[in-house]
């Protein structure tokens, strides 16, 4: 997380003196002196064991906030103003919660004994997952959300998995962008549907045989084929570029990027409340929650049994095939999953890439009468057919 630390005041004599501001190089070392930090220091930091705040710098609105002192006295009385006219008082050993309902940027104040903190707090317009999901909940609820393949639109000039991908999907219209992830000899998750980067740019190789320089050497194809100036982005630069304005479903697995290693950089962005973590096993989902109760986890239907009973609200995936054998309910949908169907090319599907046929929607949305997600390659395409069939 990020340190946004810029003002703070230290008692002198049993009063309060008046906040100042410094400049960062003079409140770095006062700072380390004091014990005051964000959460930006490393959990090896000896600076760690004195007092410090513990809180997020970006999320999104509607998403619960977290404020913690840390290595005070648990009795310590805390008073945080959140900067949007809500103030809340607590102690040291119990997080004080706040969800921000208008977007923008705020400061919050934090008063913990002697020590008083202001924290820089970006709140984003985009609704987090956890509120946003409830919507599907709602008997009146008609909006099926479009979840656009590899960021793919019917712009074949634009490669897919690319930085500018990214601002292509939101303009689209689309709620969120699937993308998938590999990692580096060098251990950096870049974004790529396949192992190797044959077909996507103008080299060879396997990306997990290949160092993060090595990569760099090469450019992204097109759709059509051309050789573009945009390489391989890491995941962390992907995330960046539609932070705050489109949500990520991350199908990391059967991928070679580890669960600890995608958590761990989605966690660092603080974008949590607006990624999607696909896993294919229930292994995998239990994987992810075990590191974070608050992941969003996102199964093929069958592999949900992880999520059964969780306060949440859960996807399940299902794929529509033109030959008939689409993917059946089972249980899923009874143990209270949330259905999501794919309509992309395919073994047994002659479904394009590059255009929509209505009459095959019409077929899924019989099929999957319950759908709250489609996934496609032609958002910018499937988006107003959806809406002439009320279903934005």
């Amino acid at each position: 997380m990020k340190n946004d630390l810029l003002h703070f005041s230290i008692p002198e004599k049993g009063r309060r003196t008046k906040r100042q501001p410094v400049s960062w190089i003079w409140c770095w070392a006062i700072l380390c002196v004091c014990g005051i930090v964000g959460a930006a220091c490393s959990d090896d930091d000896a600076v760690k064991k004195n007092p410090y705040l513990q809180t997020s710098t970006r999320a999104m609105l509607k998403e619960v906030v977290e404020v913690k002192f840390n290595n005070i006295d648990g009795n310590t009385d805390i008073t945080v103003d959140f900067g949007d006219g809500t103030v809340k008082e607590g102690k040291a050993a119990t997080l004080i919660t706040h969800a921000y309902t208008q977007s923008g940027d705020y400061t919050m104040h934090v008063m913990a004994g002697q020590y008083e903190v202001q924290k820089r707090i970006r709140i984003y317009s985009l609704v987090a997952l956890t509120e946003a999901m409830k919507q599907f909940r709602e008997p009146a609820n008609k909006k099926v959300w479009v979840m656009t393949h590899r960021a793919h639109t019917t712009d074949r000039t634009i490669p897919e998995n690319s930085v500018s991908s990214v601002e292509d999907a939101i303009d689209s219209g689309a709620e969120v962008i699937e993308c998938d992830t590999h990692v580096t000899s060098d251990g950096v998750v870049v974004v790529c549907h396949d192992q190797t980067i044959n077909a996507t740019t103008n080299g060879t190789g396997d990306i997990t045989k290949m160092t993060y320089a090595e990569l760099q050497k090469y450019n992204l194809k097109d759709r059509n084929g051309r050789v573009t100036d945009e390489k391989m982005p890491t995941l962390e630069e992907f995330l960046k570029a539609g932070r705050g304005r489109i949500y990520y479903n991350l199908d990391y697995s059967p991928r070679t990027a580890s669960s600890q290693q995608v958590v761990d950089i989605v966690m660092k962005l603080d974008m949590m409340e607006s990624v999607f973590f696909y896993c294919n096993s229930a292994q995998k989902a239990e994987e992810v929650l075990g590191i974070t109760a608050k992941a969003h986890v996102y199964t093929w239907t069958g592999n949900h049994k992880p999520m059964i009973g969780l306060p949440g609200n859960y996807f399940v995936q299902y794929s529509y095939l033109t030959n008939g054998k689409s993917t059946p309910l089972g249980s899923s949908i009874n143990d209270g999953m949330l259905a999501t169907v794919n309509m992309l090319p395919a073994s047994g599907s002659d479904v394009s890439e590059y255009t929509l046929n209505e009459n095959y929607l019409d077929e899924l949305l019989q099929i999957y009468p319950m759908v709250c997600m489609i996934q496609t390659d032609v958002p910018d395409l499937l988006i107003p057919a959806l809406q002439t069939r009320g279903l934005r």
